[in-house]
């Protein structure tokens, strides 16, 4: 090319999220917090008994919903860390491939 010969221009657009999006999220989570706060609260008297193969126990109802709650907590972040690795790997094999 010589130097007279213009170049074309690349203009990268990048997506931006709308600020309103994070807050509604947050929003959301708070929403969920108080609901679960209310629930925990609401069964601080009762006692649950529970049997687990060859076990029997019992517990105080807020004890085994917030148990039971962190569990689930865990369990939704572990397979969503996977689905990204897998989305992840994905993207590299197809870039790879071209």
């Amino acid at each position: 090319m010589s130097s007279t010969e213009q170049r074309p221009q690349v203009q990268v657009q990048r997506d931006r999220k709308p600020v309103s999006q994070g807050y509604g999220k947050l929003i959301a989570a708070g929403v969920v917090a108080i609901v679960i706060l209310i629930l925990v609260l609401q069964n601080t008297k009762e006692d649950w008994r529970f049997h687990f193969f060859f076990w029997w126990f019992s517990l105080p109802a807020w004890l085994m919903l917030v148990v039971l709650l962190v569990a689930g907590f865990v369990i939704g972040w572990l397979v969503g860390m996977l689905l990204r690795r897998r989305k992840k790997r994905e993207l590299r094999r197809r870039a790879n491939a071209v």
